[in-house]
């Protein structure tokens, strides 16, 4: 610390006269002498009694100081006074002393210690009141606190960004929420964490946001930790450096399928001054009647900006000025108009008092005052305090307000006693309370009754133990309607330990809730009749064959075949004939045990499971009862109507050990009672396979085929029904056996499956279909997405990925134009192994669609956790478009339920106008099927591609 030399003054009249004396008595802050060796002070500037009101002459009592420091720092503040003073060393400290009014103002005393022959002789110094600079880093520091506190209580995602849009920081709910660790998070950007196209979504908006500032709300879908693709509401906000410029953006998600700030905290200290001024905190200046400079210190320069050669003893006003207006700091405009402004400003000598912001951020407080000397007027003293720290606590104050105002979830701050003290605006968006009608109340306010006593207790013993709580319940608003809320409750502790608050974040879900239970009554049960559909029957026959595998029981398989429905269906219409299927399920229903399971299997096809059978005897007592059932003929609205059926069935485990087995061979057997004479059931024997010996045929020809090069590639196109345009193709393996000619796919990739050689197959036509787009990318088809189809085995081999990845750098082809289709059943298998395989090929790019959606029995609450664009209706359902209630109704909701989710949607097996129609309609994006093209070979795709997809615009669409 520099030295001054001490003043040696023992009262007013040793001041020198004049200007300095007039200076020093204005100085804001106690200028003082006193003695080294009793720390009594000899002179004391006016100064002291203003600040701490104690008279001039009370200071110059023997133990005024030591007496007048606060108690709790008295004994630190002697002896660190003391042995500085003995070493003859100037210091600089921070204490507080008493007020005459009792208040504890906080100091910073500069020290000077005066030496002669190795003795402290004197010791001066200034003591400059920093109480508000004080309470401005305690708010500083306890909005800091609660910041940090309320981000990791906000259940919602946030996140900060620097201008750059790299990543500097986030909250735990983000962390959960994609999966990556703050640490891994800092430094990246969003091209490092999403795909590239959703990367870019967010970086426009980013650039949209920094042009015009203020905030931002918009949605985008969103890839999670667990896979997952999400839709997203996005909530930013731009921020500011501590200097004033851009610092980067603040965002808020809501995962609105169901559902911070950054905060930059500056201390600066100035650089205090060397002599009496240069310690000061401030920065000051002093100019004569004249104008002419006479005094200044390091901090005047600094705030100016001043290069160290214009600033000498009697530079003159208007040429200093003239600095900063040619610089533009003082806007636009004629340079010398501001000087001529600022010239007539000065020369009134009156006070004066602004906030001067300079180009580096930073906030001063500019304080004019005029200086007497002597009666008459001497010029005018000006200080430059530097306030950044203020605006930087109004500006995290400001942040704070924004995040709780604008955030779409609601938010609750209680009391200890848990008693609301403040609600943001969504809290009364989503309950219908204003906040002047739950202040002071607890949140009893909104019970349903729905949660009984012991629910509660159970959930305040959580947050008691482990501070927090997260889970549904249900509330209600005010206008009495029942809602579903996801709530995150945190306890805010003090210093000392103890509850101060408590804060609750919450969400309607009530529409998730109803959307959910929609789409599984329709995914699990037949909207006509209410029976279980094919998917809940094979979950509940594979239950079946799980009990009788530990009771060593027997279980029957029936397929049953209703005849003759479409003659009623074409004759009569459809109503009457849902009616006929409605009134044999009442027959049939009263025959069925409560432990079996009557099901409409598909179209004009039942299916009943017999559980805990005895013998094949129970099982055709049932048949000839359903089939007496169906004796009496219908009533329907006056039409006489007859009905019969056809019955195959199959037992376990002598048919069959797994429910594909099972449904394959009463499917055999179904069709063997439909050709048999007089036959109405007919039980399943081996005999009926007669495809076990061309079976053998084609799995020894299998092995042969791929180095015989009999594979082909054929390309089914899909067009996008909005224009009529292809948008890609679906590639299809095709086997030109020598002597059997093409063999369907139906009937070689089972047993490729089974062999194993799927895997070997899969990647050469994944090969050939990127290869061949690829090719026809290059000719000006660009943008085409091809399909392909991948098995079980390939996803489950270890090396899949890496495979996919080096076929896309050997053809060329983008990885967005690379589709892979897998089933409901490959997802099923092996969540967690899928979703890692499908994340690791998402980061590049690689499309996933889920191929026959629908016709298995996927949990959606499973199934949304995988990184999807795509749902392909199965052409099962496509087919019964208008034919079947319960075929058209699924295909409706699962085009809805992909919109929804803002992923594609194609129809598979689209063969009528009416299909194509009805899609178009409803919102589908895709269709393939035979109505436009069955697959074909490269070269006829090719001639498509010139009509449908030539390079330009998209033509009209005209099948």
């Amino acid at each position: 610390m520099a030295s001054t030399p001490a003043l040696r003054m023992r009262d007013d009249e040793a001041l020198p006269r004049g200007g300095f004396r007039d200076l020093l008595n204005r100085i804001d802050g106690i200028v003082w002498e006193a003695d080294p060796a009793t720390f009594t002070f000899n002179y004391v500037s006016p100064a002291a009694e203003r600040i701490l009101g104690y008279p001039v002459a009370e200071w110059r009592v023997p133990g005024f100081w030591e007496s007048h420091v606060h108690p709790e720092d008295r004994e630190r503040v002697m002896s660190f006074c003391a042995s500085q003073t003995r070493a003859g060393h100037n210091h600089e400290f921070e204490y507080r002393m008493l007020a005459a009014d009792g208040r504890a103002v906080w100091l910073r005393d500069s020290v000077t210690v005066s030496v002669e022959n190795g003795v402290p002789v004197s010791l001066g110094g200034v003591m400059i009141d920093i109480s508000d600079l004080k309470r401005a880093q305690q708010d500083l520091a306890d909005q800091a606190q609660f910041l940090r506190e309320l981000g990791e209580v906000i259940g919602s995602p946030i996140f900060w960004k620097d201008a750059e849009g790299r990543y500097q920081g986030c909250n735990r709910a983000f962390e959960e929420y994609m999966g990556i660790a703050r640490r891994d998070l800092i430094g990246k950007t969003v091209f490092d964490i999403a795909a590239e196209e959703t990367a870019r979504i967010h970086t426009r908006a980013d650039a949209e946001l920094f042009a015009h500032g203020g905030t931002q709300v918009y949605e985008a879908a969103v890839t999670c930790h667990d896979g997952t693709r999400r839709h997203v509401a996005f909530n930013k906000a731009v921020y500011l450096k501590g200097d004033g410029s851009l610092g980067g953006v603040v965002g808020v998600m809501l995962d609105v399928t169901r559902e911070r700030a950054v905060s930059e905290a500056l201390a600066r200290e100035s650089a205090y001054l060397k002599a009496v001024l240069q310690h000061l905190p401030q920065g000051i200046s002093v100019f004569d009647e004249n104008l002419r400079l006479r005094h200044w210190n390091d901090g005047m320069a600094e705030v100016l900006n001043f290069p160290p050669e214009v600033l000498a003893e009697g530079a003159y006003f208007d040429d200093l000025i003239r600095i900063p207006a040619q610089r533009g700091e003082y806007g636009p405009g004629d340079p010398e108009e501001h000087v001529a402004r600022f010239h007539a400003l000065a020369m009134e000598f009156r006070p004066h008092e602004f906030e001067r912001r300079r180009q580096n951020g930073k906030v001063h407080l500019v304080c004019g005052r005029p200086m007497q000397v002597g009666g008459r007027l001497a010029g005018f003293v000006t200080t430059y305090t530097d306030i950044t720290a203020h605006k930087l606590v109004e500006k995290k104050l400001q942040l704070s307000d924004t995040v709780f105002n604008n955030t779409a979830v609601g938010i609750t701050v209680t009391d200890a006693r848990r008693r609301i003290v403040k609600v943001n605006p969504a809290f009364s968006t989503i309950t219908g309370y204003d906040e002047s009608e739950v202040i002071g109340k607890t949140h009893v306010i909104l019970s349903s009754g729905l949660q009984d006593a012991a629910f509660y207790a159970a959930m305040w013993r959580e947050i008691d133990s482990i501070g927090s709580w997260s889970g549904e319940i249900w509330n209600r608003r005010k206008s009495g309607e029942l809602y579903a809320e996801h709530l995150s409750i945190k306890r805010v502790l003090d210093s000392a330990g103890e509850v101060i608050n408590y804060i609750g974040i919450f969400s309607d879900i009530s529409h998730y809730k109803i959307a959910q239970d929609r789409i599984e009554q329709l995914s699990f049960f037949d909207p006509l009749t209410g029976l279980p559909n094919r998917a809940l029957l094979r979950d509940r026959l594979q239950q079946a064959v799980y009990t009788a595998e530990r009771r060593h029981s027997r279980v029957a398989l029936m397929l049953i075949d209703l005849d003759r429905l479409s003659h009623v269906n074409d004759s009569l219409g459809h109503h009457i004939g849902d009616l006929l299927l409605l009134r044999v399920k009442a027959r049939w229903q009263p025959l069925i045990r409560t432990s079996d399971t009557l099901s409409r299997h598909i179209g004009d096809e039942f299916a009943v499971i017999l559980e805990d059978i005895h013998d094949a005897q129970d099982a055709a007592e049932m048949a000839e009862k359903l089939l007496a059932a169906l004796a009496q003929p219908f009533d329907l609205e006056g039409h006489e109507v007859s009905a019969s059926a056809c019955i195959g069935i199959s037992i376990f485990p002598s048919d069959g050990k797994t429910p594909d087995v099972l449904l394959k061979n009463a499917d055999v057997a179904l069709h063997h009672a439909k050709e048999a004479v007089g036959g109405r059931f007919q039980f399943f024997r081996e005999e009926m396979n007669q495809a076990a010996t061309e079976r053998l045929l084609i799995e020894s020809s299998l092995r042969q085929a791929m180095a015989r090069k009999e594979f082909q590639v054929f390309y089914q196109p899909q067009l996008e029904l909005a224009s009529g345009r292809i948008k890609g193709m679906e590639a299809l393996a095709r086997w030109r056996h020598p002597e059997l000619g093409l063999v369907s796919p139906a009937k070689f990739i089972p047993i490729a499956e089974e062999t194993g050689q799927i895997i070997e197959i899969g990647a050469w036509v994944m090969r050939e279909a990127c290869r061949q787009a690829q090719e026809w990318q290059a000719a000006g088809h660009t943008g085409l997405v091809v399909a392909v189809n991948v098995s079980a085995k390939q996803f489950e081999h270890d090396g899949f990925a890496a495979q996919v990845k080096q076929v896309l750098r050997e053809t060329g082809l983008p990885a967005p134009q690379l589709e892979l289709e897998i089933t409901e059943s490959v997802i099923m298998d092996r969540p967690d192994h899928v979703v890692s395989v499908m994340k690791e090929l998402r980061d590049i790019g690689v499309r996933f669609s889920i191929d026959d959606f629908g016709t298995g029995y996927s949990s959606l609450s499973q199934l949304k956790r995988f990184p999807i664009d795509t749902l392909k209706i199965d052409q099962s359902f496509t087919r019964d478009i208008g034919l079947d209630e319960g075929g058209t109704a699924i295909t409706r909701a699962v085009i809805a339920l992909g919109r929804s989710l803002h992923l594609q949607v194609v129809a598979e097996g689209v063969e009528t106008r009416e299909q194509q129609h009805f899609l178009t309609q409803h919102g589908c994006h895709g269709m393939q099927g035979y109505l436009f093209s069955k697959p074909v070979e490269a070269a006829a795709f090719a001639a498509l591609l010139a009509t449908h997809a030539p390079p330009g615009p998209p033509p009209e669409w005209n099948i």
